[in-house]
């Protein structure tokens, strides 16, 4: 019976899937809470926005986990009931490799279709509402510059304070490095940060400034200094902004003369990684049964291999080789279907 064969394939899959997934998604979480605490640097952001600020990354870093962990589940769920001698029974009753291929070919269906869902419309969605957060809060200008740290920066400006309190500093050090022949050295006994209009602007008291170009050096005695840095806005023309629910627009920035280059470069990831585990269906009964007799149990290092591979071909494909995004995952299911007929079907 079919159905009794696809429930015991889950089950055997569902047990390593979860795993899986866990301990990555664990991992991945660590690193992605590390580097939305990078923002703190700068902006001031409560607990909740950092609870929010992790959300929004939550649907890329689902993402690329989805899809290695489906199909490592998938080969080594199988791998295990062979070396545990179950297929054999399997076999003995007349369920052929190919009733086992049908059991997955549905399931990995649906898995590239969700990850469809995610890579074309809930990243593009998240990425934006992500850094709309962002520019929202640096608009507030709630900086969040604490007293005798060093390494802090401030636009252009790395800052060093002496004492603080309400966006007011005392005994301020700056220091700007905008190119190799041009630096700039300033020395205030107070300052205050505002915003005006969308201009960041730090006002500097009762100091000195020192500028270097080359091999001359400037020294300028200020009773007053006013630094303006424009703020970077949510531009609606930069490609990685989606406008309110146009992913057709969005995703037309990748086509034509006037290609954005960063964004072919996100399509070409997105399908890719979306069809990996539609495109890899054969090599899951390919690197799961095995005659646990006569072979040791390679299905790991074929998993992680095939794999890198893939991901591998994914990285030089969005980067230099933008057609090969439509025909790609057809040649490695043609490939992988050639395999499996090769070294499953003949045998089994």
């Amino acid at each position: 019976d079919l159905s009794m064969i696809k429930h015991y394939l889950f089950m055997a899959v569902s047990q390593v899937f979860f795993s899986f997934f866990l301990v990555l998604f664990f991992i991945s979480s660590i690193v992605l809470l590390i580097s939305i605490a990078s923002v703190t640097l700068v902006i001031k952001v409560s607990f909740l926005d950092l609870v929010q600020l992790f959300l929004y990354s939550l649907p890329g870093t689902i993402f690329f986990i989805l899809p290695i962990t489906f199909f490592a589940a998938c080969a080594l769920g199988l791998s295990r009931l062979s070396y545990d001698h179950e297929l054999l029974v399997f076999f003995s009753l007349g369920v052929s490799p190919k009733k086992m291929t049908k059991v997955f070919a549905p399931l990995s269906l649906l898995v590239s279709a969700i990850l469809l869902v995610f890579s074309l419309i809930l990243i593009p969605t998240s990425k934006s509402t992500y850094y709309g957060f962002l520019r929202q809060k640096k608009d507030k200008i709630d900086i969040n510059i604490r007293a005798g740290e060093f390494g802090q920066k401030l636009g252009d400006w790395l800052v060093y304070v002496d004492k603080t309190k309400n966006n007011s500093y005392d005994n301020l050090v700056l220091f700007s490095n905008k190119s190799l022949s041009q630096e700039s050295f300033i020395l205030a006994q107070k300052g205050n940060i505002n915003n005006q209009n969308g201009v960041f602007e730090l006002n500097l008291y009762n100091g000195h400034a020192y500028f270097t170009q080359g091999d001359k050096m400037r020294k300028v005695d200020f009773e007053e200094l006013h630094l303006r840095n424009k703020l970077k806005s949510f531009n609606s023309n930069d490609a990685a902004y989606l406008q309110g629910t146009d992913y057709l627009g969005y995703w037309k920035k990748a086509f034509g003369k006037n290609a954005n280059k960063n964004q072919k470069r996100r399509f070409s990831q997105a399908i890719l990684v979306s069809l990996f585990p539609l495109a890899s269906v054969f090599l899951i009964p390919l690197f799961g049964i095995a005659n646990p007799r006569f072979k040791t149990n390679w299905s790991y290092f074929y998993v992680l291999g095939a794999v890198g591979v893939y991901f591998l071909m994914v990285h030089v494909i969005s980067t230099d080789l933008f057609l090969m995004t439509f025909f790609f995952p057809f040649i490695w299911a043609f490939a992988s279907y050639l395999l499996f007929r090769k070294f499953i079907l003949k045998r089994y």
